[in-house]
C-alpha cells in the first residue's frame, strides 16, 4: 500500500527530529557539550528554573506525547496491506447496478474442484493470483500417478482448467504454471505365507 501524503510527511517530520535528537547526543557523548554546559544553556534562557520550569516540562510532555501517538499511528497504517473490500478480488463486472467480485478463494476452491475429477493426478497444491487488470493466474504443484504422460496431462489439464476457470467463474486467466514435483506409484499388496 501507498502511503498517503499526509503519512509521508508525518513519517518525515518524526524521523527528522529522530535524526536531530540522535544527533545531539552523539555529540554530548563525545563530549562536544558537557552536562554544565547543557544546563547552564537552559539556566541562560529561562532563568533559574523557578518560574518556567514546570511549563517547560509540561511542554515537553505534550510534544514528545504527540510524537509518540504520531509515531504509533504510522507504525500500524502503513504496515497493512489494502485489499478490495477486505479480500484479493477479482473484478467480474461493474455497471449502473454496483460492482462484482470473485474472491482468489473460490477461484482456487473451483480450481482444486476441476483437479479432483482428474483421476491421474494424486496430490495438487494450487495458488491463485490476482492481477491488477482482474486477470487471473494460477501455479499447481501436483503428484501423479507414476504411468502418467506427463506433457499430455499438463497440456490437458491447462487447456481445460483454463476453459472451466474462464466459463464458470467468469474471470481471464493469463497463465497457468503446472508443475509435476512428484509421481505416485501404489504399493502393490504382498503375501507373506
Amino acid at each position: 500500500m501507498k502511503p498517503r501524503l499526509i503519512d509521508r510527511l508525518l513519517l518525515g517530520l518524526i524521523l527528522l527530529i529522530f535524526i536531530a535528537m540522535m544527533g545531539f547526543l552523539i555529540v554530548c557523548a563525545v563530549g562536544v557539550f558537557p552536562g554544565e554546559n547543557i544546563a547552564y544553556f537552559f539556566t541562560t534562557i529561562f532563568g533559574d528554573g523557578s518560574k518556567w520550569y514546570l511549563w517547560i516540562r509540561i511542554g515537553a510532555a505534550v510534544v514528545f506525547g504527540i510524537l509518540a501517538i504520531i509515531a504509533i499511528k504510522l507504525l500500524f497504517t502503513s504496515s497493512k496491506p489494502k485489499e478490495k473490500d477486505g479480500v484479493n478480488a477479482s473484478l467480474l463486472m461493474a455497471d449502473e447496478n454496483g460492482v462484482a467480485y470473485i474472491s482468489a478463494a473460490s477461484i482456487d476452491s473451483m480450481a482444486q474442484k476441476y483437479i479432483k475429477s482428474n483421476s491421474r493426478i494424486r496430490e495438487c497444491q494450487s495458488k491463485v493470483t490476482i492481477a491488477p487488470d482482474s486477470s487471473v493466474s494460477m501455479t499447481l504443484k501436483a503428484i501423479v500417478l507414476a504411468d502418467t504422460n506427463v506433457p499430455e496431462l499438463c497440456e490437458k489439464v491447462r487447456k481445460e482448467l483454463k476453459e472451466y476457470i474462464e466459463t464458470y467463474a467468469g474471470v481471464s486467466v493469463s497463465q497457468i504454471t503446472f508443475l509435476v514435483v512428484n509421481t505416485y506409484s501404489p504399493a502393490t499388496a504382498t503375501r507373506v505365507s
